[in-house]
């Protein structure tokens, strides 16, 4: 079961929403339980991204499919997982960007490093990417 919390000045986590006051009238007064902590992430950045991805798709000509280009920035950016395959070789694969899967920190570091990794490999300049990027979300 997930809530979302809230920090107050008196140092106290309270429920963030009434629908998580629903959920946890369910859980019995009296017992322990724990808890992972974990910053929420920001959809409009998600968005931003995603902007930022679809914004260096439409302004170069090496791919022709946006995952592929997604996966190769993520990849290069130093976000994945690897293996060795059938034939023995090492294989590098992009690590999902999904709100469950990344938290906002590790999200934020993702995105600055893919503007250093677009920066490098295609020829944009960083000022520009960061003035342009409005235009696509």
């Amino acid at each position: 079961m997930k809530f979302t919390l809230v920090k107050g000045l008196d140092n106290k986590f309270t429920l963030a929403f009434n629908s998580d006051l629903e959920k946890s009238k369910k859980l019995k007064a009296g017992v322990f339980f724990e808890c992972e902590i974990k910053k929420k992430r920001n959809y409009m950045f998600h968005k931003k991204y995603f902007a930022l991805i679809n914004m260096v798709f439409d302004n170069q000509e090496s791919y022709n499919n946006i995952d592929h280009l997604r996966h190769d920035i993520t990849v290069e950016a130093g976000f994945y997982d690897k293996y060795i395959n059938l034939q023995g070789v090492e294989v590098k694969k992009a690590k999902s960007v999904n709100f469950s899967n990344m938290d906002n920190i590790e999200f934020n570091e993702l995105y600055n490093r893919s503007i250093d990794v677009i920066v490098k490999y295609f020829k944009f300049k960083k000022a520009d990417i960061l003035e342009h990027i409005q235009q696509y979300f």
